[in-house]
């Protein structure tokens, strides 16, 4: 499984910007580069790549609901560089997103701290992109409080950037956490390789949270990402007066995030609502199976059409569950991913 990463992984990026040092046609030294420095090459074929990307990258809403800033770029990454002994699929599967300012207040870094402490005592991984400001007070208090965290690089695995944070970087892999990047070892941060890498930062987790940003910051894009995929976005407010604070106003005055000011009211959106129930099918051998749906999931599968009806539009399945929109479409997803539902035009059906 390791070469055959290696194999379609350097294919895929020959010829593409890369430090000088990585120019081999033998895709083979990728694969004992990583075998050397302890990183792994996760491919979507892998066991251990995150279902939240698998999701976050399903095109059935993009046209719809991507924001103008990221529109047309909802490329899924072809592979990822992991550092870190933790199962990639399995810390990121219950995650929350942590993002926001560089120029972090006082204020900024109590509410980050805050939430990352409470967020991690409900089995939360905290992630972020590793730099200055609310990024690095989320992995700190994650890594000071003994909770899992992950750090998503705009760089190459091995390389530190801010500098400073490389002692927080390693405390982060040896952990049990994990340093990600879809970039090769070795390549250097790029303002541009900041705007792409925020795709994955919204992506691979269940929700992001912005604490502290000016109207103009990173972390707003992040939030776009974030909307565009279906995921939960939300908001700290802080004083009207603060420069810091406008992102996080503005969102909220606009509605397009929830406000936070409890850990409970990011789990009220994030966490399926209910009991697990049980759902018999017919595979295709002919045998009984059952796959343990939660109360959202089986709401929007009864809310799906069937081949006879016109149900089963974004519109009907929340009007008929009740749902957020945000709630609806992650739902959707999970269904397609257990392949119970597919999207026929403008309405999904049950495929059982």
């Amino acid at each position: 499984m390791e070469e055959a990463a290696a194999h379609l992984w350097h294919d895929h990026n020959a010829g593409k910007e890369q430090p000088a040092e990585r120019f081999s046609k033998d895709p083979r030294a990728d694969q004992q580069l990583a075998h050397t420095n302890g990183w792994r090459l996760v491919t979507p074929d892998s066991p251990d790549w995150p279902l939240n990307l698998t999701s976050a990258f399903a095109p059935s809403f993009w046209d719809e609901q991507a924001d103008d800033t990221v529109r047309g770029q909802s490329t899924a990454p072809f592979a990822l560089w992991v550092a870190g002994t933790g199962s990639l699929d399995s810390l990121t599967k219950k995650s929350i997103t942590i993002v926001g300012t560089r120029a972090i207040t006082g204020y900024g870094a109590d509410v980050t701290r805050h939430f990352a402490t409470e967020l991690g005592r409900e089995g939360y991984t905290i992630v972020s992109g590793g730099a200055d400001g609310v990024d690095r007070i989320a992995h700190t208090q994650a890594l000071e409080d003994g909770n899992n965290t992950a750090a998503i690089l705009a760089c190459g695995v091995d390389v530190p950037y801010p500098r400073k944070n490389q002692e927080m970087l390693n405390r982060i892999k040896d952990s049990g956490g994990l340093i990600i990047s879809e970039y090769a070892p070795g390549t250097p941060p790029a303002r541009h390789r900041f705007l792409t890498r925020n795709r994955l930062v919204a992506g691979i987790s269940q929700g992001t949270l912005m604490t502290e940003a000016p109207y103009r910051s990173g972390a707003i894009n992040t939030m776009n990402w974030a909307e565009s995929m279906g995921r939960p976005t939300f908001a700290v407010p802080g004083p009207i007066t603060s420069v810091s604070s406008q992102g996080c106003l503005v969102r909220l005055a606009e509605h397009r995030a929830t406000m936070a000011l409890r850990a409970e009211d990011i789990r009220a959106e994030v966490e399926p609502l209910g009991t697990q129930l049980e759902l018999d099918w017919i595979t295709q051998d002919g045998s009984s199976t059952q796959r343990l749906l939660s109360w959202e999931q089986t709401a929007v599968f009864d809310a799906a059409g069937t081949q006879s009806d016109s149900a089963g539009t974004l519109a009907t399945m929340i009007e008929d569950t009740g749902l957020s929109v945000h709630r609806v479409m992650v739902t959707i997803r999970e269904l397609e991913d257990f392949g119970l539902i597919v999207r026929h035009a403008d309405r999904w059906v049950k495929t059982r």
